[in-house]
């Protein structure tokens, strides 16, 4: 695994969550910015919370930022909230994925939304 994370902007989302008992919680955060993936893992790369910022991710979109791979495929990534880990593919138009093989190099950006790591809880 060889990878950077690159944050863009930060935004603070007072009032807009809740916790996992369903009550009202402040310190939601959305974190938008880069992914460099410079030695890509077979089996995807390990991606935590605390890479961003967050206790915990709510929400997170992936782009590939050249995500068209010629005019019969495309790549995306997905992220695997389950076990903290994205992975790359690349689809062709009749509806075939490959993984990316190891060692292979992208761009990814992000925006993730979740609880953030620098929230103050009052007690």
């Amino acid at each position: 695994m060889a990878r950077s994370i690159r944050e863009t902007f930060r935004q603070y989302l007072p009032g807009a969550g809740k916790d996992t008992l369903g009550n009202p919680k402040q310190g939601k955060t959305r974190v938008v910015g880069e992914i460099s993936v410079t030695s890509y893992t077979s089996g995807g790369e390990a991606l935590s919370p605390r890479d961003f910022g967050l206790t915990r991710i709510d929400w997170m979109n992936l782009r590939v930022r050249n995500a068209v791979a010629g005019p019969a495929s495309r790549r995306i990534a997905e992220y695997s909230q389950s076990d903290d880990v994205f992975y790359l593919y690349e689809v062709s138009n009749t509806g075939g994925a490959d993984q990316y093989t190891a060692a292979a190099t992208e761009t990814v950006e992000y925006s993730a939304e979740g609880d953030s790591a620098y929230d103050v809880e009052l007690s």
